[in-house]
């Protein structure tokens, strides 16, 4: 048998020539393995820690069928710990593990995935079905790649599946052969961390559990093959120890693996370090683009798009599920304040919502921009002061006029007249007014830093907007009637069919932007748990006639394209919305949930007044105006923001006020419960019961002596004196090892066969009148071993039998404790 290379097997010949006759492996081609210590719990670790990340890939819920993830791990799993135990070495076992894998994921792919209708063509030809499947499979991917060299778009999720599966088979193959071949844990666990480090942040659902389970289990691995190298060590360097090291290891680790997991999970993230930031900031921005080029490939997945303020950009894609959490991302002081916008989007290609500002402007700190000269509209400030990083996007109510830092801002322009707003009031200009429509502090924002804005914020009335003028500047019409080339007609028809159905008139703009508002709150449920549309379907269909359920993103996208196909010029905006008023602070409190969409409708003379279509979403009501059968007088006192009543009866108005919505309802809902969750809760709970179940396996079958070795009569002899003591008979180190023997046979008189045996052994070991180092007492040892042979001496077994008594009467003690409330069982001399 060959011993396992080492620096320090070269270096001490003589004690790796020890170190091989004193611990041979059980198993055939076990020598091939690093460890030789805790190799069970060690690959039981390992493949619970990938078992995780599979797990996981399935839980986030990006397409169905990925819980194949698990059978395509346990197969890279066994693959890896069979090549680990076998003799052939890493090209071989690299290059048999592709095809295996391979073959393998094919085979379960075809199992579940392609349906009858998918692969009749290939079966018309004559192919069996399982094999047609196979190859429809290999077509589909072949068809990605080709879709990923030509820049198009692609929705089939075969492929992703294929990928991730390939993915997971590699990431635990690789892993297991790197643990139990070379013992690197660390190339074990980096690459699968990182793998679920990317789903927690891009997953639809939330799956932080996992990656809380996933770094118990790694510090865990981590405590038990270090514990392993020093045995490797301490056995090369003929220093004695106990194996049941491992036991009093294990716990500690455990203690120490649940008390770094806990702080971690409570320590403030490493992205919210402003340096942190700053460094990775040019890499976050090849990465956006990255990003955008992977959404095009795999346009059929449920995304989660992250509610952070560095999402808000001069793009709006409309996806798949959308999950947002409930940290804090900025409060504001203000008077008044229903939605805080970040972008204004002018231009929908189909699939997603465009700012094409090409002016840009950077304005300093507190200079005023010259804003249009809209009627109804007042002053409002604003005090931000951030809780969680935004990516520098500043956020407030339109029009922002003056901000208290300095920005680069994209902006529109409007050939009318504009007004400077200084300390003595508005001051009319003539000079092309300016709008910001998407703006970025030139000084980096950390949390907890504070900026005021400025803005010229609408204080439209019903009456206005129904008496506004219909003539529109032709830079409104050229850019917010704009409307894409796959749009279905439908949606006009549609458009027309709910303007004429409506119970209340619909001749001004106003009144057909206002059914076309109550019609979709009214019509289509809120739902973030939707699949994204497949990328040949047009998403504004999709969402009206398919699927007829979504969120903000698909009202807000439908309401602008139903108005611009009446003629009416209109625009999505992505931001805020108000948030929660806390009544005791006086400010607003926006979380992740306030993330939203919203339509804006351009009305003459007034500029953009914000409509609110989302169902979910607490609704906008304005002022009648000067309309004598609703006066303004009907406003509903001490709202916190622009709630109005809209001729609603007393008592409905008071239910209201009595039954406020709750925390958080006036974002998006939260989405509703998939059914799902309970099942991998019951997976987590279930790791550390596996991971019980496998150390009892382990101490009972590994553990446990296995054959005779120099070292074993010191070992057991120890273990039986620490089972006397636990048993209440004093061991002192004045009596011989036969006296302490005697003493503990007469307590166990059963086991006094084994108690001898041990002994025996014990002192013919200990006592051997040949010196205990260097060749001449390996020599001794192998004579001792042979001496021992031929006496027919079982170490192993009488160790066994013995340890049988010693559990039997340690029970039996117990229950008479509890029973009698004392020691019946008494060993006395």
């Amino acid at each position: 048998m060959t011993t396992i290379s080492s620096p320090i097997n070269s270096r001490f010949p003589e004690q790796a020539a020890r170190r091989t006759r004193s611990f041979r492996p059980r198993f055939a081609y076990a020598h091939n393995l690093y460890f030789q210590d805790g190799v069970l719990l060690t690959t039981i670790l390992a493949g619970i820690l990938y078992l995780i990340v599979a797990v996981s890939l399935d839980a986030a819920g990006y397409v169905k069928n990925m819980s194949l993830l698990v059978p395509v791990t346990m197969g890279a799993f066994v693959l890896g710990v069979l090549m680990a135990y076998s003799r052939f070495d890493g090209f071989f076992a690299l290059s048999h593990s592709m095809f295996t894998g391979l073959a393998w994921i094919l085979f379960l792919m075809a199992t579940i995935l392609p349906t009858a209708e998918e692969i009749a063509p290939i079966v018309s030809r004559g192919i069996p079905e399982f094999q047609a499947k196979a190859y429809f499979i290999l077509l589909t991917w072949v068809n990605w790649v080709e879709a990923a060299l030509t820049g198009a778009a692609n929705a089939e999720n075969y492929v992703f599946i294929f990928e991730i599966s390939f993915l997971i088979w590699w990431l635990a193959y690789l892993g297991i052969w790197a643990v139990l071949r070379h013992g690197y844990t660390w190339r074990a666990i980096i690459p699968a961390g990182f793998v679920l480090l990317i789903n927690t942040y891009y997953a639809p659902n939330s799956i932080l559990g996992f990656l809380g389970l996933f770094a118990l289990v790694a510090l865990l691995l981590l405590v038990r093959t270090n514990l392993a190298e020093h045995q490797r060590r301490w056995r090369e360097y003929r220093i004695h120890f106990n194996p049941d090291i491992g036991l009093d290891f294990v716990r500690n680790g455990l203690t120490f693996s649940v008390i770094v997991v806990a702080l971690a999970w409570l320590s403030p993230s490493l992205g919210r370090n402003a340096q942190v930031r700053q460094l990775v900031e040019p890499i976050s921005v090849r990465w956006m683009d990255a990003q955008q080029r992977l959404n095009t490939l795999y346009s059929g997945l449920n995304r989660q798009l992250r509610p952070s303020g560095s999402a808000f950009g001069d793009s709006l894609r409309l996806g798949g599920a959308r999950n947002v959490g409930n940290r804090p991302v900025f409060q504001v002081v203000a008077n008044q304040g229903r939605y805080w916008r970040a972008v204004a989007f002018d231009t929908f290609d189909g699939r997603r919502w465009l700012n094409t500002g090409e002016n840009s402007l950077q304005v300093e700190a507190n200079t005023v921009v010259g804003v249009a000269d809209w009627q109804a509209r007042d002053t409002l400030t604003q005090t931000i002061t951030l809780l969680s990083p935004t990516g520098n996007v500043i956020f407030g109510a339109p029009d922002i006029y003056r901000t208290s830092v300095p920005l680069n801002a994209t902006v529109n322009t409007y050939p009318m007249q504009s007004i400077l707003v200084g300390d003595s009031g508005p001051e009319q200009i003539a000079s092309d007014s300016t709008e910001i429509t998407l703006a970025h502090s030139r000084r980096t924002l950390d949390i907890g830093d504070q900026y005021t804005v400025y803005s010229r914020y609408t204080q439209i009335t019903q009456w206005e907007m129904n008496h506004a003028p219909t003539s529109y500047p032709n830079s409104v019409v050229d850019k917010y009637l704009q409307m894409p080339e796959n749009l279905s007609p439908r949606v006009g028809e549609l458009a027309q069919e709910v303007v004429n159905n409506s119970l209340t008139p619909t001749e001004t703009v106003y009144e057909k932007a206002a059914a076309i508002e109550a019609y979709l709150r009214d019509s289509y449920p809120y739902n973030e748990e939707i699949e994204a549309p497949a990328d040949d379907v047009d998403p504004v269909s999709y969402f009206l006639f398919d699927i007829k359920e979504g969120y903000c993103d698909y009202y807000a996208t439908a309401m602008v394209m139903m108005l611009r196909s009446l003629g009416i010029p209109a625009r999505a905006v992505s931001g805020y919305a108000e948030g929660t008023f806390d009544e005791e602070s006086q400010v607003y409190i926006i979380t992740e949930k306030d993330a939203h969409t919203w339509v804006e409708v351009y009305f003459p003379t007034y500029g953009w007044v914000e409509f609110e279509p989302t169902a979910g979403e607490s609704e906008l009501r304005r002022p009648v105006g000067e309309d004598p059968n609703f006066p303004e007088s009907d406003l509903i006192p001490g709202a916190p923001f622009d709630n109005f009543d809209n001729g609603l009866p007393q008592d409905i108005l008071d239910e209201e006020l009595m039954n406020p919505p709750e925390f958080g309802q006036g974002g998006d809902l939260p989405s509703a419960d998939t059914g799902r969750g309970w099942q991998w809760w019951a997976t987590m709970l279930a790791m550390p019961v596996l991971l019980v179940a496998g150390f009892l396996f382990m101490r009972r079958f590994v553990m446990a002596p296995s054959a005779f070795t120099p070292d074993l009569p010191p070992i057991l002899f120890d273990r039986m004196q620490r089972w006397a003591e636990r048993l209440g008979l004093r061991v002192t180190e004045q009596n011989t090892p036969y006296e302490n023997a005697r003493r503990l046979s007469r307590a166990l008189p059963d086991a006094q066969t084994p108690i001898n045996t041990i002994t025996n052994s014990y002192v013919v070991y200990q006592f051997s009148p040949h010196g205990r180092n260097g060749q001449e007492h390996i020599d001794s040892s192998a004579s001792l071993k042979a001496r021992l042979a031929s006496s027919k001496v079982d170490l192993p077994g009488a160790w066994q039998r013995l340890q049988k008594t010693f559990v039997r009467v340690w029970l039996r003690n117990k229950m008479n404790q509890l029973l009698r409330r004392r020691n019946p069982f008494a060993l006395v001399d």
